[in-house]
């Protein structure tokens, strides 16, 4: 682990985080009939825009896992860690609009949710940051 990178190490652990927090409750409603009952009901993550977060989830961890492996994946001047950023920035942005649009009930899912997306919103500009930082030409 001492080869990877401080932003591939902030998306692996916080993209697995936010992909097992989709499976919390993100919205809760309960309803009281009065003397006739009532009850809750919870919706999780994954459910409207959710799987759109949790198919970037997915991408993510598998492009950093691809990476960290050492797979060589050819793609021209494209870099990989802009790629990781996109992928990560993408899923923040994603996950925001999912917290925005459960306002209505939200539940704590959701805000754990909002903080990982925070955070996935940090690894991808330190991870995009990284790729901008290259060694010194070596002394003549």
């Amino acid at each position: 682990m001492r080869r990877v990178s401080t932003g591939s190490k902030i998306l692996l652990v916080t993209g697995l985080l936010l992909f097992i927090d989709l499976f919390l409750p993100w919205q809760r409603v309960c309803v009281d009939f009065g003397g006739f009952g009532g009850g809750c009901a919870s919706a999780n993550g994954f459910s409207g825009l959710g799987i759109l977060v949790a198919l970037l989830v997915i991408a993510l961890l598998v492009w950093e896992g691809l990476l960290i492996a050492g797979v060589n994946i050819n793609m021209g001047t494209t870099s990989p860690a802009l790629i990781s950023a996109v992928l990560a920035g993408a899923t923040a942005l994603f996950t925001i609009i999912l917290f925005l649009t459960r306002l209505s009930e939200v539940s704590y899912g959701a805000f754990i949710g909002l903080i990982l997306a925070l955070v996935l919103a940090y690894g991808a500009y330190v991870r995009f940051n990284e790729s901008k930082v290259t060694t010194p030409p070596p002394a003549v």
